[in-house]
């Protein structure tokens, strides 16, 4: 009886040990595929939901970590994987925050309660890019009473709307006034012109929130002690709407901010 050609088409015997070493090529070949279609894949996904900028205003020396009180440094090293910090706000996905020019710090209260406010605005646009609930661990944090409640009020609304903010905030005239150990108030120029509602469903841009070249709001946070060391929160919010104090910064501005 006639037996069967058992060659592959190289001519190699498909049981064979070279058979089987081709195999095994084969198959690695196709499992690097995948791999490198993985890492492709969330390579492009880290892109699109982080934002690289550290924290304009650094954290004052009180809330760092200090050594232990045995002498010994504290381990990091879950941490040294972190790039170095770079000028700008920290903020989640597409959303990004300056300062027109940054605060000088006058006393090391003022810089504390500058920081927290600094985080409290942070926290309010991050809470805007919750799937479904606003009320983030750090809205929670930065924020309470009134001041919660609108600042909950205001990232919920983009949620309820299926949008985000997207783009650039610029933050200029900057003051903290009233700083007393029990209270105090911080106000800014918000300029908006560089954000825009972004669509969550189809993630295409629609209008911008404020008119280029137009008068930025004014926010006023009042800002309270926890009793907690170096933590100040946001108990309310007053917005001026097109405020004279606040001109629109130039592009140039812009441009010479973010980097």
């Amino acid at each position: 009886m006639a037996r069967g050609n058992r060659t592959g088409g190289s001519g190699a015997d498909a049981d064979g040990p070279r058979g089987r070493v081709e195999r095994g090529r084969d198959k690695l070949a196709t499992g690097l595929l995948v791999g490198a279609v993985g890492v492709f894949m969330a390579a492009g996904i880290s892109a699109c939901n982080t934002n690289p900028h550290a924290a304009d205003v650094p954290p004052p020396s009180t809330v760092e970590q200090q050594p232990a009180a045995n002498g010994k440094t504290p381990n990091t090293e879950s941490s040294a994987h972190h790039s170095a910090p770079k000028p700008g706000i920290e903020l989640p996905n597409t959303i990004q925050v300056f300062y027109a020019t940054t605060p000088a710090f006058q006393d090391l209260t003022h810089h504390i309660v500058l920081w927290n406010a600094t985080q409290a605005y942070k926290a309010m646009y991050a809470a805007s890019y919750q799937p479904a609930e606003a009320g983030t661990p750090d809205l929670k944090r930065y924020w309470t009473g009134t001041g919660y409640q609108q600042a909950h009020s205001w990232a919920q609304a983009w949620i309820a709307a299926k949008q985000q903010p997207v783009g650039f905030s610029v933050l200029s005239n900057v003051v903290v006034e009233n700083l007393t150990p029990e209270q105090a108030t911080v106000g800014f120029c918000e300029d908006l012109s560089g954000v825009v509602r972004g669509n969550v469903q189809t993630h295409t841009p629609g209008k911008a929130l404020q008119p280029k070249d137009s008068l930025g709001d004014r926010i006023e946070y009042s800002m309270v002690p926890t009793g907690v060391k170096g933590q100040w929160q946001v108990n309310g919010e007053s917005i001026a709407k097109s405020s004279p104090l606040c001109p629109a910064p130039s592009d140039k501005r812009h441009r010479s901010s973010t980097h």
